[in-house]
């Protein structure tokens, strides 16, 4: 059976979702991926097809690129009826949905994060979970990867689908990482940083927190995609040295370990990626108490949840003066990340489901 990857941009493929297209390839079906830039998908044959999902905010109001949007769509289903429509990232979900509401698909909806949280604002929730409840009633399957989300999709939508609750998109875990690790001492010199360069992800608090710690022994690495520029900028006026933007490194995986800390003050997320990462090589995580970070923060245990930057240098000169305690931590920190997250006992599960519900 062919499956139909939809999203809107060719990094959360590459990024995430490769691991899963090669499994279900592995088990017979035909993939296909459909976004706004399908000539940067990272695929070896030549299923792919361009949809033209917004991808700045000012194409968001471009209402002639809608109508395109409805044909590209209306294309891809027409050509492909009888396929699995495996939907990812809010936009791309929204409108696949919306343009084929009275059509008969097979559509399964892996959420990443809705774009509703407690801590949304009251308008913008209302908003998207009406808007979400709608098109509850055109879709097949739910899966989750946070207990918010997954409570959302189980109890507050007009269509009962099934739903699941898997543990992210999965790491690339290894029997070796399992084997018991040696953690020698060690003090807190390097801070890492893994996010989007865009400003809900916290990087003018990350700013104001690396002006405050100017004066300690300790670094600011930021790894993200993204134009930094206007971060960088206010680095170079205000003359803050102990921090650097970088470009994303698709190794960073296996450099995370020469860290020693995780900062992430993204104020919205799924199930982040960069923490579980983190987690697994054994780096403690200071983050915000939200979705998705208190599926895998437990505060005081393997990390600090903060209220805000401010509270962030506290935490850091604790554990730099408390060297047993954030050894432990790292320890907690490693021993968090269990089978349960590795990619190949994920895409299992999603290729179970996938078979129970739409091959017979």
């Amino acid at each position: 059976m062919k499956i139909i990857f939809i999203c809107t941009k060719s990094i959360t493929f590459n990024k995430f979702l490769k691991s899963q297209s090669d499994f279900l390839i592995k088990k017979g079906h035909e993939i296909v991926v459909a976004c706004s830039d399908s000539n940067k998908l990272d695929l070896k044959n030549n299923f792919r097809y361009k949809i033209n999902f917004p991808q700045k905010a000012s194409q968001l109001l471009n209402l002639i690129n809608y109508i395109k949007i409805f044909r590209q769509i209306k294309k891809l289903v027409r050509e492909n009826p009888e396929s699995i429509f495996y939907l990812h990232t809010p936009l791309a979900s929204h409108l696949f949905r919306f343009f084929t509401f009275f059509y008969q698909l097979k559509i399964i909806y892996f959420v990443h994060g809705f774009r509703f949280t407690r801590t949304t604002n009251l308008i913008k929730n209302f908003f998207f979970k009406i808007i979400e409840k709608i098109l509850s009633l055109k879709t097949d399957i739910y899966i989750t990867i946070n207990s918010e989300d997954y409570n959302y999709a189980q109890f507050n939508l007009l269509k009962k689908s099934p739903c699941f609750k898997i543990n992210g998109i999965g790491l690339n875990l290894s029997k070796k990482h399992f084997k018991k690790k040696i953690f020698n001492k060690k003090v807190i010199k390097k801070i890492l940083v893994i996010a989007a360069y865009k400003k809900d992800k916290g990087y003018l608090e990350i700013l104001k927190l690396a002006k405050k710690l100017k004066n300690q022994n300790m670094r600011i690495y930021c790894y993200g995609y993204g134009n930094y520029r206007r971060f960088n900028a206010i680095k170079i006026k205000e003359k803050i040295n102990n921090i650097s933007f970088n470009n994303f490194d698709y190794n960073l995986e296996k450099k995370i370990k020469k860290f020693d800390i995780l900062l992430h003050l993204s104020k919205r997320e799924g199930l982040p990626v960069s923490v579980m990462q983190s987690l697994s090589a054994g780096l403690p995580v200071i983050c915000y108490d939200i979705r998705g970070n208190n599926d895998l923060i437990k505060d005081n245990f393997n990390g600090y949840f903060v209220k805000s930057y401010k509270d962030v240098s506290n935490k850091l000169y604790y554990l730099k003066l408390e060297n047993a305690i954030f050894n432990q931590m790292r320890k907690n920190a490693f021993k968090s990340i269990n089978k349960s997250f590795s990619s190949k006992i994920i895409n299992a599960k999603i290729y179970n489901i996938i078979k129970t519900h739409f091959i017979n």
